[in-house]
């Protein structure tokens, strides 16, 4: 049978949560239309017998790849590779999908053919009692369902968790993502566009996200303690913007830098976050560094970036004090 979407599972010490998200994939209806790629990144636990069960049980749909640890990046490689689905999404081990959303999902794209689909994820905090949050990667007046040329690509974003993009769009960027490096969702999410020519907004609550637990890769102290990693995947998607943009339109140019801007600001956000004394050397370099790109340098609005924008202005003599004022204002600097 056809496959029509496969999903890549990146796995890495995930025995206590894999069963909830292959299961989230076996009770749906569709299951038989899924391949599914777990990707066993050396996992020090049960994570790789729980995959092998899983695929001994359903080897018509689950398929493993057991490989030594190459962080995130390597898995997504990996099952680049071996994808054979009509189109490609990817699912962490932690997360699962809503099986009835899913559904949906599937069986348009069996009867379509685009380049990109977005859809809304819903952020399931792991503390309860906080709320459950949608996002969605598009203006909600936008047309559901309509295939769009990417050159009217106004007021959408391009999540990894709302991001399902055609097979052969992703064998096009190729396997070619950082391996060892966390935040490389950065990458997976702003590559492919440089080949996409056309997407689709829909409405299915597909992917579920879990927030909230200390060991994610966006807590801000795992951030502090991989800010170097950050900045690669930063310094990267801008060398990588730079080469192809000479070859983009004005709208996949802008789709693109917005996304690239964030990164930016998250770098920013992360350095002030730190001991300023401490950040101050870092920040001053990377700011020196993101000067030889004037397009992403200046432009970027924001109550932050004006304290950056004087820092600039000032030669970082002030910041120091300036974010020891903040800190003792209690000024909140999310990531």
């Amino acid at each position: 049978m056809e496959k029509i979407l496969t999903i890549s599972i990146a796995a890495y010490n995930a025995e206590f949560d894999i069963r909830r998200c292959l299961d989230s994939f076996v009770n749906s209806k569709v299951f038989e239309l899924l391949e599914i790629i777990v990707v066993n990144d050396g996992s020090k636990d049960n994570t790789l017998k729980v995959a092998r069960q899983y695929e001994e049980q359903y080897p018509e749909s689950i398929k493993v790849i057991d490989k030594k640890n190459g962080g995130h990046g390597s898995t997504i490689n990996a099952s680049i590779k071996n994808a054979t689905g009509k189109y490609y999404k990817i699912v962490d081990s932690d997360d699962w999908v809503d099986s009835k959303e899913l559904e949906k999902l599937v069986i348009w794209l069996k009867s379509n053919d685009v380049d990109l689909v977005l859809t809304p994820y819903k952020c399931v905090n792991a503390n309860k009692n906080d709320k459950h949050e949608l996002v969605y990667p598009y203006n909600k007046s936008k047309a559901i369902g309509k295939i769009t040329n990417i050159d009217k690509n106004e007021d959408i974003i391009v999540y990894m968790h709302s991001t399902t993009f055609k097979k052969e769009i992703v064998k096009k960027m190729g396997a070619i993502i950082d391996e060892n490096c966390f935040y490389v969702d950065l990458e997976y999410t702003i590559f492919p566009l440089c080949y996409v020519k056309n997407f689709v907004c829909l409405d299915f609550v597909v992917y579920q996200y879990l927030l909230g637990t200390a060991d994610q890769s966006m807590n801000i102290n795992n951030l502090i303690r991989r800010r170097n990693q950050h900045l690669r995947v930063v310094k990267r998607i801008i060398n990588y913007y730079s080469d192809k943009k000479g070859g983009l339109t004005e709208q996949v140019k802008k789709m693109i830098t917005d996304r690239i801007r964030s990164a930016i600001l998250s770098q920013y956000k992360i350095y002030a976050n730190m001991n300023p004394r401490e950040s101050l050397i870092e920040i001053k370099k990377f700011d020196c560094w993101l000067k030889d790109f004037p397009e992403l340098y200046m432009g970027e609005r924001g109550k932050f970036m004006k304290i950056i924008y004087y820092n600039r202005a000032t030669g970082f003599i002030f910041y120091v004090p300036i974010m020891r004022v903040l800190k003792w204002m209690h000024v909140e600097l999310k990531v």
